[in-house]
C-alpha cells in the first residue's frame, strides 16, 4: 500500500523506530501493519487496521465508479473496442452495467500481476502516477503548441497560462523520469523497475487502435459526442447537433444508448 499524505508519511516514521531492517523482514509481511502493532499493540492495531481495509474498499468502489463512468463515455464516442455493447444502460438499474463489469474484469486481470510478481504489480500502481501525468500533459500541451480554437472559460489566467504550463509540464515530465528509476542505482533483472515498460506497452496498443487501417479512430473521430442540449449563456444549442455528429462515425458504429 502506498501513501501520499505527508501527515500519514510523518506519522510512520516518527512511529517505525530505527530498526527499519525488522519492519521490512516482518512476518506479517505488511510494513505499515507492523509499525501498527509495535505501536499499538494488538487489539488496538486490529481495529485500526480494519479501518484502514474498509477505506481501501471505498475507494477501491470510488475507482470503479468513476472508471466505469468514463469507459462509458468513451464508448459513446466508439473510442474503444466493442464500443457497441460498452455504451448500454441497463433497463432495471439505470446504470452503465456493462462498463462496470467490464472495468472490473479488466483491473482482476491487472491484478494477477501479484502473483508473477512483486516488481510488476509495483510497476502497476507507479503507473497511477506516471500514466495521471501524461494525460494531464497532453491537453495541456496542445493548448498551446498546435493550433486550435481554445476558448477561456470563466476561470482565466490570462497572460500567465503559458508560463503556469510551462511550470506544470516541465514538473511532470521531471516527475515521470523520477517514477522510472528503480529503487537502487546497482539493480537487477529482479529489482528492476518497469514502469516504463507497462506504461508504454499502454501507450503503444492505445496508439495502435486510433491509427488502425479502415477501423482506427483517425479515419473518423471528430470530438466527443454531445449527448445533451443546455443553454449557453442565452444561446440554445441546435437539437440536431448529437444526431448530425453520430452519423459522421459511419453506418457501422452504435453509439447510442438502449436498453438491455
Amino acid at each position: 500500500m502506498t501513501y501520499s499524505d505527508p501527515g500519514i508519511n510523518l506519522s510512520l516514521a516518527f512511529c517505525m523506530g530505527t530498526d527499519v531492517g525488522s519492519i521490512l523482514s516482518s512476518p506479517i509481511g505488511q510494513p505499515m501493519a507492523q509499525i501498527l502493532y509495535n505501536s499499538l499493540g494488538q487489539k488496538k492495531a486490529l481495529a485500526l487496521w480494519c479501518l484502514v481495509i474498509s477505506v481501501e474498499y471505498m475507494v477501491a468502489s470510488n475507482c470503479l465508479l468513476v472508471g466505469s463512468r468514463q469507459t462509458f463515455a468513451f464508448a459513446r464516442d466508439g473510442a474503444l473496442p466493442f464500443s457497441r455493447y460498452l455504451y448500454r444502460i441497463n433497463g432495471y438499474t439505470k446504470t452503465p452495467v456493462n462498463t462496470v463489469w467490464f472495468d472490473a474484469t479488466c483491473v482482476l486481470a491487472i491484478g494477477l500481476l501479484s502473483f508473477v510478481s512483486t516488481e510488476a504489480i509495483n510497476a502497476v500502481f507507479t503507473i497511477a502516477v506516471t500514466a495521471s501525468y501524461v494525460a494531464y500533459i497532453t491537453p495541456i500541451t496542445t493548448r498551446f503548441a498546435f493550433k486550435n480554437n481554445f476558448k477561456p472559460g470563466p476561470f482565466y489566467l490570462g497572460k500567465l497560462s503559458f508560463p503556469v504550463a510551462v511550470i506544470a509540464v516541465v514538473w511532470m515530465v521531471s516527475m515521470i523520469i523520477v517514477f522510472f528509476f528503480p529503487a537502487n542505482p546497482q539493480t537487477t533483472t529482479q529489482q528492476m523497475n518497469y514502469t516504463v515498460v507497462v506504461l508504454g506497452g499502454f501507450m503503444f496498443l492505445a496508439i495502435s487502435w486510433y491509427y488502425c487501417p479502415v477501423y482506427g479512430g483517425v479515419h473518423w473521430f471528430t470530438g466527443p459526442i454531445s449527448n445533451f442540449t443546455p443553454a449557453i449563456r442565452g444561446e440554445s444549442r441546435d437539437e440536431d447537433s448529437m444526431s448530425d455528429k453520430k452519423e459522421q462515425h459511419g453506418a457501422d458504429l452504435f453509439v447510442s444508448a438502449v436498453d438491455v
